[in-house]
């Protein structure tokens, strides 16, 4: 066997869950390369490819086995392993005979701590037959799969049944077992195009064999990438530079999930389905039949869509023709479902709110329409917005999950209550509303910017969190079945990205009130609010703020994420000052020491007459300065200039702690000393703690 060579693991399966794939298939190699790491097994680089029916992982330059290893063991003392008479303690022909040897071959361990006997052997790594089948093992255990499957008589469980397993070191397959399965070094190739059985004689020769006689593209990257540029080759060859492809990137990867050999085809639809809203045609195409729709170059739709076939016919036309007459069905059944919901308004659909439950101990979607009105108006008095309108808003809000065009295309909801809002001639603000409160949808997405909106989809949010904890509902580990990481993500991107000055303690204590019952959890408000922080803690990680300056705003307990923003970029700022490491060490020495002194204070403020020298008085006098100042700019929300000013203190603070001894006993001026720090500390905290600075 070489020294190193490529290795090749492949599970071929049944259809694999497409929008899954990608995220499979990164975990799968993900697991390996950490393995084979953990077991000291050194590689050059590693790559995976999937398709709809495998997962495949190649491991490039693969040492063939673990490097030697020099085994050192410590037993007794050496003063403990003879006794008075230089014979050999028990202790001593213990530990040899746990070593596997005699006394005789023993060494002496010496360090700079002391002497002891010992056992030194060289212990071969073991070869790469030996740990691999437990490795991919493993690795494939571990995958994130929610539901396993099991298939005949077998017991074991994977996202779909297997049909084979390649083990492949070089040209030399590896004997195992996985998952039920001996490994081999076979595979198949397209289902249609290349059914029989593919022999890989090396790992290095999968990929491009799969391609040639195959007729697959495993490469899950690469084969991504065709289906963009045939997509936009087929256009481009259609239409000329009229039209182009618009891609949704979800869309893509389950598309690139669904096909091994992707083909691009053009097919149309009538002009006359262009009547339809633009969201409808694009759910259609792209949420149901998985087709990229066509734009023109203004954005608007053209009556034209791009399929990828998994096959290359010999007969196109009945490829495009079969995929025509479906999405005209589908199509001809949204203009129906479109033009039946406009024959009425969204004011007649309110009642019918009463026979759908939202949860059941928290009523139905009417009780949560009339508490997120209720709640919308509260949020928009404080933001600026509409009263009335958001009123109105907040009732229709959730009318259009009545309609037949959201009962067939759920995604639209909020979409559509829009448009029907506009028909029904209802305010713009209100129209738009409808769509904005469920904004934003996903990580990324854009925001409400219409005050109403962002008034609704605040109310929407908070009536959920608060729902849900009021009737312990809380999330733990990975389960959230009410999405309430998702609602406290967006009401603090809505409330930070478009500068809204809210706080949520004021609005949960509203929203409580809404509840015609009694909510079963009477610790909901610092709860939310808490559960709030943890995803402004996670939030701020992602975009790179350190822990610490997270944590030194955070323990303020504010409930404003405006306001918490503003102090987090101010203490940053505050950070990179040459003075805020000693003022943050000085922030933390007073600390400590305010939080020792348990005795009672008798005096009620601060006397200059105690003070013993210059280091006190001009504390004192910096202090005194300071304050008025730092009060009118932290009220107005100038926390990096509040800093700055407090940056000053640097050389008065060092002098004090220099030249004056804090806990003396004279307690007159102790007392004074603890009354000029907790003055200081005072000054520090009306922006943050900055004594939890590292």
């Amino acid at each position: 066997m070489k020294m190193k060579d490529d290795f090749l693991v492949e599970i071929h399966t049944e259809e694999l869950p497409p929008k899954a794939l990608l995220k499979l298939a990164e975990a799968f190699c993900q697991q390996l390369k950490d393995r084979l790491q953990k077991s000291d097994l050194a590689f050059e680089d590693i790559k995976f490819f999937a398709t709809p029916r495998r997962l495949a992982v190649l491991v490039k330059d693969l040492a063939s086995g673990q490097p030697d290893q020099v085994v050192e063991r410590k037993g007794p003392a050496v003063n403990a392993a003879f006794d008075a008479s230089g014979n050999l303690s028990q202790a001593c022909v213990g530990f040899a005979r746990s070593c596997g040897v005699t006394p005789a071959e023993l060494i002496v361990i010496k360090n700079n701590q002391g002497e002891w006997m010992g056992f030194r052997q060289n212990v071969a790594g073991k070869k790469v037959a030996e740990l691999l089948p437990g490795i991919i093992e493993q690795a494939a255990t571990a995958l994130p799969i929610p539901k396993r499957m099991r298939w005949g008589d077998n017991d074991a469980q994977f996202t779909r049944p297997i049909h084979s397993v390649i083990m492949l070191y070089g040209a030399q397959v590896i004997p195992g077992n996985i998952l039920g399965y001996a490994a081999g070094q076979v595979t198949r190739g397209h289902r249609f195009h290349a059914p029989d059985r593919i022999t890989i004689p090396h790992a290095a020769e999968y990929e491009s064999l799969l391609r040639v006689k195959g007729f697959v593209i495993a490469d899950f990257e690469f084969r991504r990438s065709e289906i963009v540029r045939s997509a936009r080759e087929a256009v481009l060859n259609a239409f000329g530079g009229e039209a182009s492809v618009l891609i949704d990137h979800a869309l893509l990867d389950e598309v690139t999930g669904l096909v091994e050999w992707p083909v691009a085809i053009v097919g149309n639809f009538d002009r006359d389905f262009l009547e339809l809203p633009q969201e409808v045609l694009i759910s259609s195409m792209q949420d149901h039949q998985r087709y990229f729709p066509v734009t023109n170059a203004k954005g608007k739709l053209l009556p034209h869509f791009v399929t990828i076939s998994n096959i290359r016919s010999h007969q196109p036309e009945r490829v495009v023709h079969g995929n025509e007459r479906v999405l005209r069905a589908r199509l001809s059944d949204a203009a129906f479902f479109y033009a039946k919901d406009k024959q009425e308004r969204l004011e007649q659909r309110v009642e019918r709110l009463k026979g759908i439950v939202f949860q059941a101990k928290l009523g139905t979607l009417y009780d949560k329409a009339a508490r997120i009105s209720q709640q919308a108006v509260f949020i928009a008095g404080k933001i600026g917005a509409s009263s009335v309108l958001a009123e109105q808003a907040g009732l229709l809000a959730k009318t259009d999950l009545t309609t037949d065009m959201v009962g067939e295309f759920p995604e639209l909801q909020g979409v559509m209550g829009c448009y029907y809002a506009a028909h029904d001639g209802l305010p713009n603000d209100v129209s738009i509303a409808m769509k904005e409160q469920y904004m934003p949808r996903f990580a990324g997405d854009d925001l409400p910017q219409n005050p109403v909106g962002q008034a609704l989809a605040l109310a929407d949010r908070i009536d959920t969190l608060t729902g849900a904890f009021g009737i312990n509902q809380i999330p733990t580990g990975d389960k959230d079945p009410y999405g309430l990481r998702r609602a406290a993500v967006g009401v603090i991107r809505i409330l930070i990205e478009n500068n809204i000055d809210l706080d949520l303690r004021a609005v949960l204590e509203f929203a409580v009130s809404t509840y015609t019952a009694r909510l079963e959890n009477p610790d909901i408000i610092p709860q939310v609010l808490s559960f709030v922080q943890e995803r402004l803690r996670s939030w701020y990680q992602e975009q790179g703020v350190m822990p610490d300056v997270f944590a030194s705003v955070a323990a303020l307990g504010l409930a404003n994420p405006l306001d918490i923003h503003e102090r987090i970029k101010a203490v940053q700022a505050f950070k990179r000052l040459t003075e805020a490491e000693t003022l943050s060490i000085a922030n933390k020495r007073v600390s400590n020491i305010l939080a020792k002194y348990v005795d009672a204070i008798d005096a009620k403020s601060i006397d200059p007459n105690f003070f013993e020298n210059a280091a006190e008085r001009e504390l004192a006098h910096q202090l005194e300065a300071k304050s008025q100042v730092v009060a009118r700019l932290s009220q107005s929300g100038k926390y990096d200039e509040v800093l700055l000013q407090l940056a000053e203190l640097r050389k008065p603070v060092d002098d004090f702690f220099d030249q004056v001894m804090v806990m003396t006993d004279d307690k007159p001026r102790r007392e004074n000393r603890i009354l000029l720090l907790s003055k200081l500390r005072a000054l520090f905290l009306q922006v943050a703690d900055i004594a939890l600075l590292q």
